[in-house]
């Protein structure tokens, strides 16, 4: 009788209950669902990334033809560009502004590109300072 007892003891010991079952499935389900939420948030900043990439290459862009052209000229500038560049950004335009700085000598130039991203308005400047001796020079 003893033994019956041992043997039924170590076949209820050696198999899983459904309640181990269910906890199981339950951490491995929240692990994943973690997992999954850091890959969707991963593949987002990816995203937006990306896009501030794509728009900073826009302005460098603009600031190059600028670079090459004359002081006047800068200053008749119109206040929109495009780009190729800002066809891969939703809903984009280019900005360019030229404003007083600290004479009649030297203007704050300020590049701009706006786009749309997830029903959220995005923003890229960037600022540099034109003399009559050319961009960045005092």
């Amino acid at each position: 009788m003893r033994e019956r007892a041992t043997m039924k003891r170590k076949k209820r010991e050696e198999g899983l209950t459904y309640i181990e079952v269910l906890v199981t499935m339950v951490i491995l389900a929240v692990v994943l669902i973690a997992l999954l939420s850091c890959f969707l948030h991963g593949f987002n900043v990816i995203s937006r990334m990306r896009q501030m990439s794509i728009a900073t290459q826009a302005i460098q862009e603009e600031l190059e033809l600028i670079r090459n052209m004359s002081f006047n000229d800068i200053l008749t500038l119109d206040s929109s560009f495009t780009n190729e560049s800002l066809s891969l950004l939703e809903d984009s335009t280019g900005a360019v502004n030229v404003e007083d700085s600290l004479g009649d000598d030297i203007k704050k130039l300020t590049v701009s590109v706006f786009w749309s991203y997830r029903d959220m308005q995005m923003r890229k400047d960037v600022v540099t300072f034109i003399t009559k001796k050319g961009i960045n020079r005092k």
